[in-house]
């Protein structure tokens, strides 16, 4: 048995963790769920049993508030899910250290060169890691690492990035203060222990620990993401093809799902006011209201129904951004919300254009 943030890890979880890494390691791409529920049906075993008996550090709730061995969709995982290590994992598994733990690290000290380095002026510039430049300057890196790098950036709660897919395979991700929490880290042990750390301050911060006499209470089951996280992926591959830059997109889509798992209402139409008033010129406009009244939709009055929505939602986004404060003004709630399926549908017409 092995531990980890202060728990056990049976032979089962490790077995699991195995399971998950191996088409990874021999393939680069994280298996679906269902082929791994499939594996354990044959031998009469409960693979979500174990799935949700893993150890994490944090709290159920946004992204950056929790780190363990698996990274899933929550709540649940559903059957066309890929299911992802984490770097933690590379702890247990030898063969992930070699592939990913090590590497990540050391792709992680160049980001931390490229943020330190960065030009000290008054326009605050975006520092962008390029695929073709870490290739150039970190040559021990295999090429299989870099391609997969960007996956692994994405499912590591304490490091913010963003970013496209271009041609080619190669890549762009923009490099955040978040990685200078790592000045200094040059080991996989030092980097887990380092996001567990931030994690459980993250965690503190949203939920901080009740008073030892409060009875226990249960927590309500988490909300799911708001955009589809297979329509997130649907994006990155359009981007491929297209001159479009989807950095900041894909960037405001992520915020909105944390904020939106999180509960946080103000964030969440703030994030989706953001998106409405980034997609237009794809659509050949200036702004969303034109593109409610104008675009001529694939699926056009079911599509156009949602844009109209959405287009009516902005006033309501306005005034929680904009109303000063006063004696009397109504909250705005969850429920306040759009449906998450009319901002779904809209963006995969973008991913249509592109």
């Amino acid at each position: 048995m092995d531990t980890l943030f202060g728990a056990t890890l049976t032979q089962d979880q490790h077995n699991l963790l195995a399971a998950i890494a191996h088409p990874w390691l021999a393939g680069g791409e994280w298996p679906r769920w269902a082929n791994i529920q499939h594996q354990y049906d044959l031998r009469g075993e409960d693979a979500e049993a174990t799935l949700y008996s893993m150890p994490y550090v944090g709290i159920e709730g946004p992204f950056a508030a929790n780190y363990g061995f698996v990274f899933y969709p929550r709540p649940r995982v559903g059957p066309r899910d890929r299911v992802r290590l984490t770097v933690a994992a590379s702890l247990f598994l030898p063969e992930v250290k070699v592939m990913a733990g090590e590497p990540f690290v050391e792709a992680l000290r160049h980001m931390i060169d490229l943020y330190s380095s960065r030009v000290i002026t008054d326009d605050v510039p975006t520092i962008i890691l390029r695929s073709t430049e870490l290739a150039a300057a970190r040559p021990d890196l295999k090429p299989r690492f870099v391609q997969v790098l960007p996956d692994l950036l994405s499912h590591e709660p304490a490091i913010s990035t963003g970013g496209v897919d271009l041609a080619d395979g190669r890549w762009e991700r923009e490099v955040t203060r978040s990685v200078m929490k790592y000045i200094g880290v040059d080991t996989v042990e030092g980097y887990i222990a380092k996001t567990i750390e931030i994690i459980t301050a993250n965690a503190a911060e949203i939920a901080p620990a009740p008073v030892e006499e409060a009875e226990p209470q249960s927590s309500p089951p988490g909300r799911g993401p708001y955009i589809d996280p297979a329509l997130l992926d649907d994006l990155e591959k359009a981007a491929q093809t297209s001159s479009w830059k989807l950095h900041k997109l894909i960037a405001l889509c992520r915020e909105l799902n944390e904020n939106y798992a999180a509960g946080n209402p103000y964030s969440s139409a703030a994030m989706i006011r953001a998106i409405l008033d980034h997609i237009p010129p794809v659509f050949g406009h200036q702004d969303f209201k034109q593109v409610a009244a104008q675009h001529p939709f694939a699926m056009q009055r079911t599509d156009k129904a949602h844009a109209q929505r959405l287009a009516a939602f902005k006033d309501i986004a306005h005034d929680g951004l904009h109303r000063p404060i006063s004696t009397a003004v109504p909250a705005i709630g969850m429920d306040d919300l759009e449906a998450p399926a009319r901002l779904n549908a809209i963006l995969h017409e973008v991913a249509r254009l592109l």
